[in-house]
């Protein structure tokens, strides 16, 4: 079972990747699209930033779905006849597994804004819904932490 050093490391690469997938994303924009690819990005601009900024109330909400799936995944996985765990490793496992599997609820918005900057899309939006993914990531790990 994953101690909560190692838990909470866990947590702070899955609260970092979607700003690293932006940074790889945008180098490798830079590096491989051709000089005329800009230009339709700042054509794409005004037509893409709104939907950047619909992906900022989505990402909150899809944080509330991750809290509910915290709840859901965790009591599938305690009702779980595991074999040769004692309770408290039985409740760790559950907790961590649900932990990995909801977290990624607040990051699908936040990976779709990063889809639209690629495309044009202003990059506040962006850093907004990363922001709050980044604080539902931390919210959902939090909560496992204090044994909600």
């Amino acid at each position: 079972m994953p101690s909560r050093a190692r838990q909470y490391g866990v947590l702070a690469i899955i609260c970092l990747s979607t700003p690293l997938a932006l940074g790889v994303e945008t180098v490798l924009r830079r590096v491989m699209m051709p000089p005329d690819f800009e230009a339709v990005r700042a054509w794409l601009s005004p037509t893409l930033t709104p939907w950047a900024w619909a992906t900022v109330p989505l990402t909150a909400v899809a944080t509330g779905l991750g809290w509910w799936l915290l709840r859901v995944l965790k009591r599938r996985e305690l009702n779980k006849r595991r074999p040769g765990l004692t309770e408290s490793e039985a409740r760790a496992r559950a907790e961590f597994e649900a932990l990995m599997l909801s977290t990624s609820a607040p990051q699908v918005p936040a990976v779709m804004a990063t889809m639209l900057f690629m495309m044009g899309a202003s990059l506040v939006p962006v850093l907004v819904a990363m922001g709050v993914a980044m604080l539902g990531v931390l919210s959902l790990g939090l909560a496992v932490g204090r044994g909600a």
